[in-house]
């Protein structure tokens, strides 16, 4: 893992975060800086919620989100398996907006690529537990979703994440299978 002490940090971008600074959004977090309270108090799901759109949102995963996955998966770890949807839910994400299983950015750097790609299968345990929690047809969706990208599909994942969008008749528009939406997301996400 890329030490969060590592001078590197500054330099991965993330969405309002860009050579070395905070650029058009001035709340934009430096990663390792949240990561480490994180680690520090992981079931801070307030503070969790708040950082993770920085690192992939919009099918976008930024640079700084492979670095953060090995943490993240740390994370996870330190939860009960009911309590780590978002966390593994994010891993699968960060794989689903790379478009292939274990992809990284060209010109990432080859020990955080590789950190990267070692945490995948660990995360995939991770959600793995977390299915076993109750959960609502929502929150299923989206764990089996990031399981598909975790086990190699994050085509399958994309499908399965936006299932509200897709499964509607192009005539139309009538939902074809009741399917419930997703909960209002915060405006930063």
């Amino acid at each position: 893992m890329l030490l969060l002490d590592d001078p590197r940090w500054s330099d991965l971008d993330h969405r309002g975060w860009s050579a070395g600074r905070a650029a058009y959004d001035p709340d934009a977090p430096f990663v390792p800086d949240e990561l480490r309270h994180l680690l520090a108090n992981p079931a801070d799901r307030q503070r969790f919620t708040a950082l993770w759109p920085y690192l992939c949102s919009e099918g976008t995963a930024w640079p700084a989100a492979y670095a953060a996955v090995p943490y993240l998966v740390a994370i996870a770890r330190q939860l009960p398996p009911a309590d780590r949807f978002e966390h593994v839910f994010v891993v699968g994400l960060v794989v689903m907006c790379s478009g292939t299983y274990g992809r990284t950015p060209d010109g990432m750097p080859a020990d955080i690529a590789a950190a990267y790609r070692h945490a995948l299968p660990d995360a995939l345990i991770l959600l793995a537990e977390a299915l076993t929690a109750p959960h609502d047809e929502v929150a299923t969706r989206y764990l089996l979703a990031a399981a598909a990208a975790l086990k190699g599909h994050p085509t399958l994942g994309d499908v399965l994440q936006d299932l509200d969008i897709l499964a509607r008749c192009s005539n139309c528009g009538k939902p074809l299978i009741d399917i419930p939406a997703p909960a209002p997301r915060q405006p930063s996400q």
